[in-house]
């Protein structure tokens, strides 16, 4: 009896499976198949459109020539200033309008920023954001400047007092500055002094030293510190700024180890510091790449940083 009761049950879930999808025997309509409409055709996404282009540098033909000069100079003391106005003859004659910067990024930045200004820096500063002349038809460059044809060029130098001439590391520091891989560090930017200079060996020295003076020579000095830092890892070199003529008198009175002068030592600073050559430089004078200008003569220069010519139309 329990197995015909199972049976019948099988048979009525049969039939009412068979009778919920229709059938599938003859009279049945077969299975339920939905339409299924085609997905849409995204359509097509605009074409980006391209940021628009950065203006172009405003071309020479708009420069104003009319306009006034804007002079940038270096401040009393500066190694640049000194054989700036030694080298064009502006001496103590300075325009009475210049404006006076303490640091060579001070006078990038203005000649950068301003289409009618006129500075000059050390040609190792030079950035690309400014234009250098060329002085009497010659560019600035190591070439020029090592064979003597651009005019205005000076020495980087160091000096010591008397009582460091004798430090054993002063004296070795000082030494690798002048050695060929010191002169390779000069040549990087700057001119050589010595196209054979004798290699140096590490002496395997340790202690601090103390280093300042000249912003322009300061790059320079960074480079061989950290290149003499390599083969010494026992010493650590502190470097600072503040002019030629702050690092002069910093060395005379023993502030600093080593004092850095972009300038000569004078007649009353001689006797008090031994000074060491460590490469050449040149000093740059720059305006604004807007500026059409691409040559002056060594008289023009003076001429605008005495006050004599002070707009661009004069300059010709």
């Amino acid at each position: 009896m329990k197995k015909i009761t199972t049976i019948i049950l099988a048979c009525m879930l049969a039939l009412t499976v068979l009778t919920a999808c229709g059938g599938y025997g003859d009279g049945g309509a077969g299975p339920v198949i939905q339409d299924i409409p085609p997905a849409p055709v995204p359509e097509a996404a605009p074409e980006p459109v391209p940021d628009e282009p950065a203006p172009p540098p405003p071309p020479a033909d708009d420069f104003d020539a009319n306009r006034v000069i804007a002079v940038f100079t270096r401040e009393d003391g500066s190694g640049t200033r000194d054989a700036f106005v030694s080298l064009t003859g502006v001496g103590d004659d300075m325009y009475v309008e210049a404006v006076v910067e303490s640091e060579t990024n001070q006078i990038l930045t203005k000649i950068e920023s301003n289409e009618i200004a006129i500075g000059y820096v050390s040609v190792g500063s030079l950035s690309p954001n400014v234009k250098a002349l060329e002085i009497d038809g010659v560019a600035p460059s190591n070439e020029t400047i090592m064979d003597g044809s651009y005019i205005l060029q000076r020495p980087l130098l160091v000096c010591v007092n008397a009582d460091k001439e004798n430090d054993p590391l002063v004296q070795d520091f000082i030494a690798f500055m002048i050695s060929a891989e010191g002169q390779e560090q000069a040549a990087s930017k700057w001119t050589m002094i010595d196209t054979k200079a004798p290699s140096y060996a590490s002496a395997g020295l340790s202690g601090v030293l103390k280093v300042g003076g000249s912003t322009s020579v300061e790059p320079l000095m960074q480079k061989l510190a950290e290149a003499y830092i390599a083969l010494n890892p026992d010493v650590d070199i502190e470097i600072s700024g503040g002019g030629s003529g702050t690092g002069i008198n910093e060395a005379t009175e023993g502030i600093i180890d080593i004092g850095m002068s972009s300038r000569n030592l004078k007649d009353d600073e001689k006797g008090a510091l031994t000074p060491t050559n460590i490469a050449l430089d040149g000093v740059a004078v720059i305006v604004n790449p807007a500026n059409p200008i691409t040559k002056m003569t060594i008289e023009q220069v003076r001429a605008i940083f005495t006050g004599e010519i002070t707009r661009w139309s004069d300059v010709g």
